[in-house]
């Protein structure tokens, strides 16, 4: 909650009644034009004065009603000095300390209720009364309250002291500053430089990034109801993830297959295959999805989209998070399936083996068979001394490749295959032509 101060001229008067009535602020009359207007603002601390008045000015001038503003503060909030004690049937509780607290754990399914009070003194003083006002829990001769005992010589706090704000001490800010500081370089250094086996870099940052993002993401559904620009815009960008994994799924399909010489469009994928794909791509899609909503999430916690040319990047959220999955798909997916891909061909051509699948694409190892009459085809002459892989295309088109000559097209069933184990075994001689 943040005061703020202002002074209004008698001509502005009645369009800034009319302008805070509208808005859910507290404001109250001081005499002589002045008033006392109370903005409620989420999120972190430090910054929601600059933001509450950010918000009080962008209303007012959007209504053309002039005020001065003389003061505006945050207000520290009031702790209650009340605890709460538990009603126990009398004879329950042990007298010695060291044994009151595991035993208060353990038993507190027996309490009849609680009481809240600033002493034990208190809470025993109002016993009477809590057994008037529930009469199923007893009489009060049979129930004691028991509690965390009062310090020696400690009285209650007056209701109007007013609590030290940690938030206001600079010591206290820059030592929580240090240790959030010095928590993040050690998890940084253990994943980063003392990684387990089989965990990449990329993995290793993704981790470290997700931590505050899932901070952003609790704060932005915490702040859905406040406003449309919270409500719809994580909507948006929900409902963005969909085709993006689809389109996304494709590519990495593309991009593998580009290593065998395979354009795109060339191999018409299975539905198995397609779900093999978006669950491969899917990951990354989320992970995009979970930076956008954090980073969202964080800007409005902490108040940098509420003021001044901060407050474009809410509306250009939605830009980020295209160019986010643009960069997932360049940078991520091309690398990753390249890899992938070359590393396939590699194995192929070195050792040779059965077929290996990779997202949803699994080829077949064939013997090819000419036949007798003339074969049309696009690339080197077709292999038939060894197994090759063959790969379903579109357009009743096969795609033969082998590992030395590389990739054939031919017309479909215009050649015999024969399916074998793996690019090691032995093909049969061809029939001579009569």
């Amino acid at each position: 909650m943040v005061r703020i101060g202002v002074e209004v001229e008698p001509r502005d008067e009645a369009a800034f009644l009319g302008t805070v009535g509208g808005q859910p602020w507290q404001t109250q009359s001081l005499g002589e034009g002045r008033y006392d207007v109370r903005v409620a603002v989420s999120g972190a601390t430090l910054g929601s004065t600059r933001a509450a008045l950010a918000e009080f000015h962008r209303t007012l001038n959007r209504d053309g009603a002039g005020v001065r503003v003389l003061f505006a503060a945050r207000l520290r909030p009031r702790l209650s000095p009340s605890r709460r004690y538990l009603v126990m049937p009398r004879g329950w509780m042990t007298e010695r300390r060291w044994l009151a607290a595991p035993v208060r754990g353990l038993m507190a399914w027996r309490a009849r209720g609680t009481i809240q009070a600033a002493s034990l003194a208190e809470a025993g003083a109002r016993l009477a009364d809590f057994a008037d006002r529930n009469p199923e829990a007893g009489s009060p001769d049979d129930l004691t309250v028991v509690g965390p005992p009062d310090r020696p010589g400690a009285t209650s706090p007056a209701p109007d002291a007013a609590p030290v704000d940690l938030l206001d001490d600079w010591r206290f800010l820059l030592a929580t500053a240090l240790l959030i500081g010095a928590g993040a370089v050690a998890v940084g250094l253990r994943v980063t430089v003392w990684r387990p086996e089989g965990i990449t870099l990329g993995a290793a940052i993704a981790f470290l990034v997700a931590i505050p993002c899932l901070f952003g993401v609790w704060q932005m559904l915490r702040r859905i109801p406040e406003g449309r620009i919270n409500t719809w815009l994580p909507l948006g960008l929900t409902a963005l993830a969909a085709p993006s994994a689809i389109a996304l799924s494709n590519f990495s399909q593309d991009v593998y297959l580009e290593a065998f010489g395979i354009s795109s469009g060339e191999v018409t994928p299975t539905g198995a295959g397609r779900l093999f794909a978006l669950g491969n791509t899917l990951p990354l899609v989320l992970f995009a999805l979970l930076v956008s909503l954090g980073l969202f999430g964080l800007l409005q916690y902490f108040h940098l989209s509420s003021r001044g040319h901060f407050r474009l990047l809410q509306w250009l959220m939605v830009v980020i998070v295209v160019v986010l999955y643009g960069l997932t798909a360049v940078v991520v997916l091309l690398e990753r399936d390249t890899e992938r891909g070359l590393a396939h061909v590699a194995d192929y051509q070195d050792e040779g083996g059965p077929a290996q699948s990779y997202v949803g694409v699994r080829p077949s190892v064939v013997c090819v068979e000419p036949g007798k009459d003339p074969v049309n085809r696009i690339g080197p002459p077709l292999t038939t001394d060894r197994p090759v892989l063959y790969f379903g295309g579109a357009n009743n088109v096969d795609l033969l490749w082998d590992r030395e000559e590389g990739l054939t097209k031919v017309t479909r069933f215009s050649v015999s295959l024969t399916p074998v184990t793996n690019l090691n075994s032995d093909c049969p001689e061809p029939e001579a032509a009569e």
